[in-house]
């Protein structure tokens, strides 16, 4: 792998990984679990309750989750890139035993 996709994110997506919950009359959380165990989150608002729309709040909800992941997946990306084009550089987070 080269590059992050969005493909590659939304594989990362456990199954019922994605729930939403409206909190209060004008916001929408989202909640993304990936394989790592590790959970991405993102809301929207409304200004106006009368004018909520649910399916509208969970589009912009998930996709601000969706659009927090794609940093530290490419950090991943990047860190593996390195150690595949430099075998003898030290690891970051090896073993400290000794």
């Amino acid at each position: 792998m080269q590059v992050i996709t969005v493909e590659f994110l939304t594989s990362e997506i456990v199954p019922n990984g994605v729930t939403f919950t409206r909190l209060g009359a004008k916001l929408t959380h989202c909640q993304i679990e990936t394989k790592s165990g590790f959970v991405f989150t993102g809301e929207s608002a409304c200004v106006d309750p009368s004018r909520y729309n649910q399916a509208m709040g969970e589009k912009i909800a998930y996709q601000n989750a969706l659009d927090k992941m794609w940093e530290p997946y490419g950090l991943w990306l990047s860190k593996v890139l390195h150690d595949k084009n430099n075998p003898d550089s030290p690891e970051l987070l090896g073993d400290n035993n000794s």
